[in-house]
């Protein structure tokens, strides 16, 4: 790819819906209108639907499947949260870089791949992350405020989450509490949150997304096609992964927003009503301890309230949850 590629895909991107001439990319970059078409020649080899017009210049219709770090920078630029963020093409794991990337700095930003070798969920659980795939990243946030918040942090995150994915399906997207993100019965999303934390308090929240946005039924392993979806299997059209970014940035840029001004009780019945747990008989693992029961409350703490099946009721912070 030609050095001047991503700056490039910026100009033609922070141009849409309208044509930009060459000579004004040449102009913009300092470079020739004859190495502006050479750029243009590559972009539209990789795959990038742009149109040229003579007289009129290019414009940018549509990417190709991965991500180009011009444009998912463009795109965070105009993000009110994020202050920069790192794209890869590979990487063993967004998580593991973040925490690098987080060292020396006190900024709020993101990391993106379009595959990761390494990826894992909670309790270490291996994540497929096929390159094309998927949405795969780690945010990186700096909240100011004491650890006993943390826990009410993956609600809201949750529900930001939810509502990006459900803007791109007719059908309904819920949560299983308190990590798992569904579209009828099959899982869509799972997400992980760590803390970085010292004597002082909260250095950081490192929290991990990884999203199944294109995958066929056949795309999954033997092992999970049963419980796992993608976003495409529940839409007729395809799916632009970058509006799928900007539309999750800005979800959750809302609920994080809310989780530094609101109590949990001013969100638990929208809470309530996006789960998928009620009124069945769940598997509960605790540590060490596992049981059968219902869930029958969510409190204004957001503790998961549970019936188990002798009657006796417990107060769940995180748990693993099996249908």
């Amino acid at each position: 790819m030609s050095k001047y590629s991503q700056q490039v895909l910026q100009l033609l991107y922070h141009s849409q819906p309208d044509y930009i001439s060459g000579q004004k990319i040449a102009e913009q970059l300092d470079i020739s209108r004859t190495a502006v078409k050479k750029v243009i020649d590559q972009l539209k080899a990789q795959g990038c639907d742009i149109e040229s017009v003579n007289h009129k210049g290019h414009i940018l219709k549509a990417l190709p499947n991965q991500w180009y770090p011009g444009i998912v920078a463009e795109m965070t630029a105009t993000s009110d949260l994020f202050d920069f963020c790192e794209v890869y093409d590979t990487i063993d794991s967004t998580q593991l870089a973040a925490k690098k990337s987080l060292v020396g700095n006190d900024q709020h930003f993101f990391v993106l791949s379009d595959e990761q070798t390494q990826g894992r969920g909670r309790f270490k659980r291996y994540w497929s992350s096929i390159k094309g795939q998927g949405l795969w990243m780690s945010l990186v946030l700096r909240p100011k405020v004491p650890f006993s918040m943390i826990s009410k942090f993956n609600l809201f995150i949750a529900l930001g989450i939810r509502d990006a994915i459900q803007n791109f399906t007719i059908d309904p997207v819920k949560i299983k509490w308190p990590n798992d993100i569904y579209i009828e019965q099959g899982k869509v999303c799972g997400f992980l949150t760590e803390m970085v934390a010292n004597h002082d308090g909260i250095e950081a929240i490192i929290c991990g997304i990884g999203i199944n946005m294109t995958q066929q039924q056949d795309d999954f392993s033997d092992n999970i096609k049963h419980r796992a979806t993608s976003i495409q299997l529940h839409n007729t059209d395809d799916i632009n992964r970058y509006h799928l970014l900007q539309t999750l940035l800005h979800n959750i840029e809302y609920r994080y927003r809310q989780f530094l001004t609101l109590p949990f009780s001013d969100i638990r019945d929208e809470y309530k009503n996006a789960s998928n747990i009620w009124n069945r008989t769940l598997t509960f693992t605790e540590s060490d301890q596992q049981f059968e029961g219902q869930a029958v409350d969510i409190d204004e703490e957001g503790y998961l309230i549970v019936q188990d099946n002798d009657g006796k009721t417990h107060q769940l912070i995180s748990a693993d949850i099996e249908f």
